[in-house]
């Protein structure tokens, strides 16, 4: 016959229901998580004592070409297009494409620039297109480790500060090619990295990838609380983009930003769009 009583060793039972302490336990290691990720934030951009006339080794400034402010200011217009929550404390905003070459990389450091240079608070640029990054090329970086790395704990966060004209704007490069890009959006959701963002930046931009071909689209897209979708001209096809709004949902997209119809785009920059 099974016994009740319970051992002094034990000590006394918990009287909650398993369900209600499966959820604590998942808060508390979203709460972890979140101050790992604000740990590693500090971290990447802590000064550390150098010797006079040295600069911190662990610090990397974007020595990328600068975009010009014709092209800034139109990215400009684009975000001041959305309407955000006004009682919100950090705006969450992903730019997409419907396929590679539309430029929305381009449009993302535009945005992320903009949105810095109006609010002078911290502004974080993520590289979320885990399959094939292109961030790095645009800030004169080598392509490395990145935050597909860090997620899978093979190194440490890279954060790389913006050029000196704009100070508060960071960005975090994806890392190098992943064949698997869906599990690092898993992971993005289950260990809430987006809550150690928010609570760390007032302005966080998301490049994602492409919306069309991938499978993972409601996760990627999901991680932000606005999106706008990056079009060019004489290129993109409108059945493309009549099928990325479907597939994300017409009430998710908060614009279109339609871009290489200025003349005036330089040479050296139309193959970075």
């Amino acid at each position: 016959m099974a016994s009740s009583v319970v051992s002094e060793k034990e000590g006394p039972r918990d009287p909650r229901a398993p369900e209600e302490m499966a959820a604590e336990d998942d808060v508390k290691q979203g709460n972890a998580v979140a101050t790992e990720f604000r740990e590693s934030i500090t971290e990447a951009l802590s000064p550390r004592q150098t010797l006079p006339g040295f600069a911190d080794p662990r610090i990397e400034r974007a020595s990328g070409v600068e975009l010009p402010s014709w092209f800034v200011d139109r990215c400009r217009r684009a975000y001041l297009s959305v309407a955000f929550d006004a009682a919100a404390e950090c705006r969450v905003l992903g730019v997409t494409s419907t396929a590679y070459g539309e430029g929305k990389t381009a449009v993302a450091i535009g945005i992320a620039t903009a949105m810095a240079i109006d609010t002078k608070k911290p502004t974080l640029l993520v590289e979320c297109d885990f399959a094939a990054p292109s961030l790095h090329k645009f800030l004169g970086l080598d392509q490395g480790r990145g935050l597909s790395e860090w997620l899978d704990g093979d190194s440490r966060l890279r954060v790389v500060r913006g050029a000196a004209l704009v100070p508060n704007v960071f960005m975090i490069p994806a890392g190098t090619p992943q064949s698997e890009p869906a599990r690092f959006f898993y992971q993005l959701v289950d260990r809430e990295v987006m809550l150690g963002l928010r609570e760390t930046f007032a302005n966080v931009v998301m490049d994602l990838p492409p919306t069309l071909n991938i499978s993972y689209g409601s996760l990627a897209f999901g991680l932000a609380d606005r999106l706008l979708i990056v079009a060019r001209s004489g290129v993109t096809l409108t059945d493309d983009l009549e099928r990325s709004i479907k597939s994300i949902g017409k009430k998710r997209v908060n614009g279109i930003v339609l871009n290489g119809t200025d003349e005036r785009t330089p040479a050296w920059l139309r193959p970075l769009l």
